[in-house]
């Protein structure tokens, strides 16, 4: 299936998910934020994938923002009697944080260059975010008459703190990569060039573990994002004994007496 704003790939197991138009920078469109929608849906709902990556084309930007021609057609639009492409964004705003929550494979945002408003808002979606030493991150909604959105003024403090993220999102300015890794908001900095190979190396480690406890340690961590010590206890108790029970703990208590390694995939796809 071929898609307008973004490219879709699978291999080892692994799903890749790539803005693709670099030459705009990979500027965000109502279209791309749909097709990121529906693939991630699509890798979600495939046995053959077990850790999605989110990434940019090209070297200059994983994201360098919305594209501003989308702006004037709204603009243009609001003077007559249509609606432009703003009423498709703020549907895409509500539900991509949704669906994107509610996964069961984990996800993982390579970031290629710059990363700016909703091209570093959208990250904030994954479970794991890595940049390359080159890349300028940024929440730079203010300074062009905008609101942050995705979710970000929920998720953002909860993973650096709110008066880190007040200083973000109220300035406007880019970030180094070493500066939101010194915030947490970065997991890696890897060299020029090399934020894919460090996201797939993080996806090979991921592979390593069962499906099942991915998806519900998932689940448990964002449900412990508005939840308590107790809740958090319950999430646990209950998911561990899917686990105790799950075909992946059966093949790896196996695979350690026969002395090999687990093969989590082949009971995915059986």
């Amino acid at each position: 299936m071929a898609y307008e704003t973004v490219l879709y790939e699978v291999a080892d197991e692994i799903a890749t998910i790539t803005l693709n138009r670099p030459s705009k920078m990979n500027a965000f469109t109502a279209t791309m934020g749909q097709e990121i929608g529906e693939t991630m849906l699509r890798a979600d709902a495939d046995p053959d994938v077990r850790v999605i990556i989110l990434t940019g084309a090209g070297d200059r930007a994983f994201c360098a923002g919305a594209d501003i021609g989308g702006f004037a057609r709204d603009i243009k639009a609001r003077g007559g009697e249509g609606e432009g492409e703003f009423s498709e964004r703020r549907r895409m705003t509500v539900s991509l944080p949704v669906l994107m929550r509610d996964l069961s494979k984990p996800t993982i945002a390579a970031i290629n260059g710059y990363a700016l408003g909703v091209g570093l808002t959208m990250t904030l979606l994954c479970d794991v975010r890595i940049a390359s030493e080159n890349a300028k991150l940024g929440v730079i909604f203010g300074r062009v008459g905008l609101m942050s959105e995705l979710g970000s003024t929920y998720l953002m403090p909860r993973l650096i703190g709110l008066s880190r993220t007040a200083e973000m999102m109220l300035t406007g300015r880019q970030y180094s990569a070493a500066e939101c890794l010194a915030m947490g908001l970065l997991s890696r900095v890897a060299p020029a060039g090399q934020a894919m190979q460090a996201a797939r190396e993080i996806a090979g480690e991921m592979l390593q573990c069962s499906p099942t406890s991915l998806a519900l340690t998932r689940r448990a961590l964002y449900e412990g994002l508005d939840g308590t010590l107790e809740t958090a206890s319950t999430i646990e108790g209950f998911a561990l004994e899917k686990c105790y029970v799950s075909a992946e703990h059966k093949e790896y208590v196996t695979a350690f007496m026969e002395k090999r390694k687990p093969n989590f995939g082949k009971l995915r796809k059986s």
